[in-house]
């Protein structure tokens, strides 16, 4: 595997700085790997053109951090959980081992090889929960074979590692793009910078620092271009932590997006920045805080479909934006734009940035820093986004469960399923069940007693109409209202909830009060009915109400004990196989015409529709 120059960049410049390579040496190495493939740091150390210790330490010190030779990885203990919880895939994605997680200090410590990843402690504290991340640098083979014994289970995985500290590396798919950026200005360095170990404390024990190498010393002279390159090289993985750091504390998408456009000012030559979503939402800002910015229609369509986003010094020339009256009448010169992309969801928007007083504002190393900022600010956006949906399906689901059965919630939430709150009118039956003579039980009773055998009744209740496709509707006092019909109407609503019906009756009987079975009365009705989230504005229930709940309620209060009383209208929907008996009409409260209760006696459902009998009243 040949390395990228960009990659080789980023190893050979700090080296030759060093003076720890020459030409020569160098050359070596590079014919090394066209004939062997391989990576160009594993051929240094494997011709010995450099000591292990002295590759390492240069990094270290580019890094501002510690270093492990291949030896003490060896033999290292490792936390089973912590790579269980990180995984073998992000591993070696990121070339890195995890090795300890202090639970005390909320400090994760890992073992990974130069050039560090950009992503890698944004990553490593979201896997993990951490609240800071050890990095100690090793070499690549090192580090490889390391995984291969934490998750691979290879004892002889440092076998093929030479006591230089090279051996076989990562396959091609691990190996990060390190593109050079913008050299910050000393401010801006002091800003970014962060330093991986000064800040941590507890972490010692588990990886001991190197101790000084014995014999030769490098010294490190740096002339200002060399500085400057190095920063280059570092700058993206420092601003990584640092952008994440400050932008990860926001909550909300809103904050979260003020925050990421305030932090590019900081880091590019921009006059202003925008965050544009897929999802409708935009919101962008200036360096002065005096306009909006307005992303040209023709720059989100050419970014929506781009690899690595796109770049030009001067917008008005430029003949990609030739039809763009947003670009000529604003006047800008140099843009940027890259997409904003997630593993979940795809391309969610993109980011822009623009600068209005100057051409050639942005260079070619300033779009890898753009796409750098877009990458981690597209994985806390969507998580963002992720955390206030799964709160709106909580509160939702919450909110349904109130008043439909579980089963009706998942239709809903799933969208197979529209919930009419404003209100609708709807064909259902409806049923009341009310245990006899309540008043005088519960008066010899203590309350929690009673208390309790409600509770079993209104259990049962809810199993039955529920096993029937029912929705209990509410509870008054002792009586309970279920309803069919009020969600999605079905041809067999009335039947079933004749089955449902029979059922509680069936169930109030096995319910022992004081010695004596509950005794329960229960009426339906079918008819129409308005139906919507009726209450006040803090408290609502999605029910039925008008004449036929009513009506149903007032056969209720007349059945006797374990009668099941039913109309005609419900009669006529559950289809045969009801068994009844018609009593005689009778005059109900609120009701202007006399009614005629029929007493359902059991319900027989035919062989042919695969159904089986409901329970007979006896």
């Amino acid at each position: 595997m040949a390395v990228s120059l960009e990659s080789e960049a980023v190893i050979v410049n700090p080296l030759k700085a060093s003076g720890l390579v020459d030409a020569a040496g160098l050359e070596r190495a590079r014919a090394w790997v066209r004939e062997r493939g391989g990576a160009l740091s594993d051929a240094l150390l494997r011709l010995n053109v450099l000591k292990e210790v002295d590759f390492l330490r240069v990094f270290a010190e580019l890094y501002s951090t510690r270093f492990v030779k291949a030896e003490k990885l060896r033999g290292i203990r490792l936390d089973d959980e912590l790579l269980e919880r990180v995984g073998v895939r992000s591993a070696e994605r990121l070339r890195m081992c995890p090795v300890h997680f202090d639970r005390q200090t909320s400090d994760v410590s890992v073992v990974a090889s130069v050039p560090l990843a950009a992503n890698l402690v944004p990553e490593l504290r979201q896997v993990t929960g951490a609240r800071t991340v050890t990095v100690f640098v090793a070499t690549a083979g090192a580090v490889a074979a390391l995984i291969r014994r934490a998750f691979y289970r290879r004892d002889d995985a440092f076998a093929e590692v030479t006591p230089n500290g090279a051996g076989p590396g990562f396959s091609s798919g691990t190996q990060p793009a390190m593109p050079a950026l913008n050299d910050p200005a000393d401010e801006s360095e002091e800003r970014t910078s962060i330093r991986m170990v000064g800040e941590v404390t507890g972490t010692a024990d588990a990886l001991p620092p190197e101790r000084e190498p014995e014999g030769k010393t490098v010294m490190v002279k740096l002339e200002d271009l060399t500085i400057a390159t190095l920063r280059r090289e570092n700058a993206r993985y420092r601003i990584a932590q640092e952008f994440h750091r400050r932008v990860s504390l926001e909550r909300s998408v809103e904050a979260m997006v003020d925050r990421i456009l305030s932090v590019i000012f900081e880091l590019l030559n921009a006059d202003g920045a925008a965050v544009w979503l897929t999802s409708g939402r935009y919101a962008s800002k200036s360096r002065t805080g005096d306009h909006v910015v307005e992303v040209p229609r023709t720059i989100i369509d050419q970014s929506l479909v781009s690899d690595h986003g796109i770049l030009t010094h001067n917008a008005a020339l430029d003949e990609r934006f030739d039809r763009s009256q947003s670009v000529m009448v604003r006047g800008v010169k140099s843009v940027m734009a890259v997409p904003l992309r997630t593993t979940r969801t795809g391309i969610i928007g993109i980011l822009y940035v623009e600068s209005v007083s100057m051409s050639s504002a942005f260079t070619e190393e300033d779009l890898p820093l753009l796409d750098g900022i877009a990458s981690q600010a597209s994985i806390l956006l969507d998580n963002a986004a992720l955390v206030t949906q799964v709160q709106k399906e909580v509160e939702t689901r919450a909110s349904l469960s109130r008043f439909l059965s579980q089963a009706a919630v998942e239709e809903v939430l799933s969208g197979r399923l529209k919930v009419n709150m404003a209100g609708q009118s709807a064909e259902v039956t409806v049923l009341f069940a009310d245990i006899r003579g309540f008043t005088t039980m519960s008066s010899h009773m203590p309350p929690e007693e009673v208390v309790r055998f409600l509770n079993v009744f209104f259990g049962e209740a809810v199993d039955a109409v529920e096993h029937n496709g029912g929705v209990v509707d509410k509870f008054i006092g002792d009586c309970v209202m279920a309803v069919w019909g009020t969600v999605k109407s079905r041809e067999d609503d009335a039947r079933k909830a004749i089955a449902a019906a029979l059922e509680i009756v069936e169930r109030a009987r096995k319910i022992r009060v004081n010695g004596a079975p509950l005794e329960i009365g229960v009426g339906l009705h079918t008819g129409p009915a308005v139906v919507g989230a009726i209450g006040a504005a803090r408290r609502q229930d999605y029910t039925a109400i008008g004449a036929t709940v009513n009506l149903a309620a007032r056969l209720c209060g007349i059945a006797h004990s374990g009668q099941v009383l039913v109309t005609s209208d419900t009669l006529l929907r559950a289809g045969p196989g009801v068994m009844n008996e018609a009593s005689d009409a009778v005059l109900l409260k609120g009701i202007d015409t006399p009614i005629v209760p029929y007493v359902v006696r059991s319900l027989t459902l035919p062989l042919q529709l695969g159904l089986v009998s409901a329970p007979a009243q006896r």
